[in-house]
């Protein structure tokens, strides 16, 4: 993933404290795996994307990366419906269509670890209740760099699902 790496389209709706953003998702196409490892996971997609589909195309590598409980999904480019995508010769991999969403992300650098993730969470959830905001389901990861990337320059969010209504994003 580098510069010019494709990324989901989204609208931030309201920003809160701490560089939280409030942001709606357009639809998006994803290929998830779920191997209870994360680097056997992300093997999987990567093969996929690389070519290991019933047309033995290559995918262009999109961001964010992302990571919920033991699922890590690749976002599809946007050039693909569910129709046209190829289909994975894996069967571990699942391709489906995210509806539009509305969540609250914060923003991070550095090393994205388990404990990093779940003190980002507790920021975020905390915000969001202070805010009166309604979340639906866990915390999930979106990471946006290849792992060469140095430290300080790796752009991470850990975002959560919201109900939001209208009156608190005119406030």
């Amino acid at each position: 993933m580098s510069k010019g790496t494709e990324e989901p389209s989204y609208v931030v709706l309201k920003t809160l404290e701490k560089g939280i953003e409030i942001r709606e998702y357009d639809p998006q196409i994803r290929a998830t795996a779920q191997t209870g490892q994360e680097n056997r996971s992300f093997g999987m997609l990567a093969e996929y994307i690389f070519g290991h589909n019933d047309r033995n195309e290559r995918i262009g590598m999109t961001a964010p990366v992302v990571t919920y409980g033991d699922k890590m999904s690749f976002i599809m480019p946007k050039r693909y419906s569910l129709e046209s995508l190829p289909r994975p010769l894996s069967t571990p991999i699942d391709i489906d269509q995210v509806q539009r969403a509305r969540v609250a992300v914060i923003r991070f650098s550095g090393f994205s670890s388990p404990k990093k993730m779940d003190e980002e969470a507790e920021k975020l959830l905390l915000v969001l209740k202070s805010n009166g905001i309604e979340i639906e389901g866990e915390p999930f990861m979106m990471r946006y760099n290849p792992p060469w990337t140095l430290p300080f320059l790796r752009r991470n969010e850990v975002a959560v699902k919201v109900n939001i209504i209208s009156k608190l994003i005119e406030k």
